[in-house]
């Protein structure tokens, strides 16, 4: 190598330690800053010939794992999921049942059964049917309450979305108007600042979306949802549109079509202009939007659902007179006659079978309409809806079609209908009903103590279940508040000290065992609980209990995910001072050498030239 050769390679490598100063000092001054990715120099050598000239000094390249990177952005979706949920479901216990509350569901429950009971024992009472219609009424406007915190917390994540709708589309904008920058030059494309803002900001909508992205083969990059749907093409991303609600209620439902839907639809405009639904269809499965959508259509319309049961429950054990069907026998059939007369439309038919050795009930609804009946059958309350505007020889057929082979159902006389199993292994083991009296002093015991609104509740389905948000509109009935000798005397010859309906009242509280809607998701089923007013209550808090430490314990793992996984990216991509400061030395020697390789051959050169003077 000659003289020149030398000091034209050692004046590369002074080029090449002074660039790596520069990324080092770079390195170092960005050690605290949030986002920021390690830089390395690229140097390759420079080769003239065949023979090594120097070295080549590149752009500063990012040390970075990419699937590490892939899996931080599917954690942080996963940890906004789990965060917001368990915000939500720590709301909803509170609600429910504070610690060391007497304010609680269950604890009214208790004081209204208390109250009930004082009053058995002591019937003549002003301050005890006092104490009653005081509980009572505690009672409604405690699930009047609830209702409302519950649709409440709706509209948090109601607004919720249509504010992060805002954030998404900002960021998305950022993230074109970055990537129309890396397009500009090809020293733009591989800037690795420009990339670490890109990256910043794909790191950002992870909270909103579980997402994926695609580097194509002229470095653009897309970004989707692992659920398939493109967020961004690499050049153009989609635009968001929420069109939230101002007030959702009990009766606000999501639907698939926007036109249908009471609550916010989020939707994207692709990039042929084209609407597409992201709710319900897959599309996102997990960061805020998929945490809040899942809270305002499924969990908290549950929890709604649960206090509407209980409603149901409180109203309908102590306004309903059970009545027991007639053994029948007719050849070598056997089963029951059970008079129709005086039911109401939602009121319940029960008929036990065994089949086979097999135990079941079926549960029928008297309806007004074929279409209230195919509203209760499609109801998920475990009813079969039931239809006598035909008359009761239809209902018969449908009652005989609904128990299948082996059983008849005729009507017998009147508003009567027979129903009858043919042999040891089919029969009927009992064939009820349960109506609503007509009103507190219609003569019978049962008391329609806690009303819809104004009205008796009878649970009809028709014109829509009003079983839906009865916990916002239950009352205490109006004509027992002004009259409280109606919680004992339930007609004109009934004493006051007559104990038969408290103590109807009182057993309807605690021992009659009621059906409650699967819907209410008790325990996570959606089988019918069959309880107690209180059990139902207790199951209730105790629910909710369940789902917000399921919901604390899931989040807190998934925090630990997050935490090791941005430790992991943070040690292979971050910058570690200590390791900057020992690169530091090895350029500073680096530089030193080469510094000291162009002194030596200034000075052989300086010689020769003396030689040749």
């Amino acid at each position: 190598m000659g003289l020149s050769a030398a000091i034209t390679t050692a004046v590369s490598g002074l080029r090449a330690t002074q660039a790596g100063m520069e990324v080092v000092s770079q390195n170092v001054a960005n050690s605290g800053t949030p986002g920021y990715t390690r830089r390395v120099l690229n140097t390759t050598e420079r080769v003239a010939d065949g023979v090594g000239a120097g070295v080549n000094v590149g752009q500063a390249q990012r040390v970075l794992d990419t699937l590490v990177q892939r899996q931080l952005r599917l954690e942080t979706a996963g940890a906004a999921y789990t965060s917001v949920k368990s915000d939500f479901h720590a709301s909803i216990d509170g609600m429910f049942d504070a610690p060391g509350s007497s304010q609680g569901l269950p604890a009214l429950t208790a004081k209204l059964n208390s109250s009930v009971s004082a009053l058995v024992s002591n019937p003549s009472s002003y301050t005890t049917k006092a104490a009653v219609l005081a509980n009572a009424s505690e009672l409604a406007t405690s699930l009047r309450s609830l209702s409302d915190q519950v649709q409440s917390l709706r509209q948090q994540a109601e607004d919720a979305m249509g504010l992060y709708t805002g954030q998404v589309n900002d960021i998305l904008q950022q993230i074109k108007v970055v990537t129309s920058r890396m397009s500009d030059s090809p020293a733009n494309a591989e800037s690795a600042s420009l990339l670490d803002q890109r990256d910043g900001l794909i790191q950002q909508l992870s909270e909103f979306f579980d997402l994926d992205t695609y580097t194509q083969s002229d470095g653009r990059q897309t970004i989707s949802t692992t659920g398939g749907l493109r967020l961004f093409d690499g050049v153009n991303p989609v635009k968001l549109a929420f069109d939230g609600r101002s007030a959702v209620g009990v009766e606000s439902k999501f639907d698939m079509d926007p036109a249908k839907s009471s609550v916010g639809s989020l939707t994207i405009t692709d990039f042929s202009g084209r609407s597409v639904p992201l709710l319900g269809t897959g599309a996102i499965r997990s960061g805020k939007f998929a945490a809040y959508a899942e809270l305002r259509d499924q969990v908290l319309p549950e929890a709604q659902t649960q206090l509407d049961a209980l409603a149901a429950g409180l109203a309908t054990a102590l306004s309903n007179t059970p009545v027991a069907g007639t053994p029948v026998v007719s050849g070598a059939d056997s089963g029951f006659d059970l008079n129709f007369a005086g039911l109401s439309a939602g009121n319940p038919i029960t008929v036990s079978t065994v089949f086979n050795g097999q135990m079941r009930t079926l549960t029928f609804v008297k309806a007004d309409s074929a279409a209230g009946a195919a509203a209760a059958t499609a109801s998920g309350d475990g009813v079969i809806g039931l239809d006598l505007s035909g008359g009761y020889g239809a209902a018969a057929s449908a009652i005989a079609t609904a128990l299948g082979t082996g059983f008849t159902a005729s009507n017998t006389t009147g508003s009567t209908i027979r129903v009858l199993g043919s042999g040891t292994t089919t029969s009927v083991s009992a064939f009820g009903l349960s109506r609503t009296v007509s009103g507190p002093a219609s003569g019978e015991p049962a008391l329609p103590l806690f009303t819809d609104g104004t009205l008796t509740y009878t649970g009809s389905y028709e014109n829509g279940s009003k079983l839906t948000g009865l916990a916002s509109r239950i009352a205490v009935n109006a004509q027992v508040v002004a009259d409280p000798s109606l919680l004992v005397q339930y007609g004109p010859t009934v004493s006051t000290g007559d104990i038969t309906r408290p103590t109807q009242l009182l057993n309807a509280l605690t021992s009659t065992r009621l059906a409650f809607t699967g819907r209410a998701g008790i325990a996570g089923s959606s089988s019918v609980f069959r309880g107690t007013i209180g059990e139902f209550s207790t199951q209730i808090v105790s629910s909710q209990a369940s789902a917000a430490n399921s919901a604390t314990s899931l989040d807190s793992g998934q925090q630990i995910v997050l935490s090791n996984i941005t430790s992991r990216m943070s040690n292979f991509s971050g910058v570690n001072v200590d390791t900057e400061l020992a690169q530091l030395i090895q350029l500073q020697t680096a530089y030193s050498a080469n510094a000291r390789v162009m002194s030596v051959a200034k000075e052989m050169l300086d010689t020769l030239m003396r030689v040749g003077l």
